[in-house]
């Protein structure tokens, strides 16, 4: 069987050869969203660790700054963790706005013309 991108002598002409293209093309653009999918997934994931230990800590220097005695270094440790778990918390917003995107757009794109026409989505993932 021939290379699906190149014209052989048996190719017809024209539409049947634009129309395999085309659906070579598609099957790339789809293939594309789905990998980016996985790299969010992948990206939710270690983001879901990350703020479980961050919220572990926090909790734990909250502990350590209401003993008695505890130092400025104890108050300035829930400071730094607080701004660290609200980081992550705002990745965390960004990969859950992001992967609703991919989601609409891998939608719309199984909607489209046969399933897959060529269209795209505009704005930032």
């Amino acid at each position: 069987m021939g290379d699906m991108t190149k014209s052989s002598a048996g190719d017809p002409p024209g539409g049947d050869r634009l129309d395999r293209e085309a659906a070579r093309a598609s099957m790339l653009a789809r293939h594309r969203l789905i990998e980016a999918i996985i790299r969010n997934n992948e990206a939710q994931l270690r983001n879901d660790s990350a703020r479980g230990g961050a919220e572990i800590e926090l909790h734990c220097a909250l502990r350590d700054s209401r003993l008695p005695g505890a130092s400025e270094d104890a108050e300035a440790e829930v400071e730094r963790l607080t701004a660290r778990f609200k980081a992550l918390q705002d990745e965390h917003d960004r990969l859950v706005a992001e992967r609703e995107w991919l989601n609409a757009s891998l939608l719309e794109f199984d909607a489209g013309p046969q399933g897959g026409g060529t269209h795209y989505r505009s704005g930032n993932a």
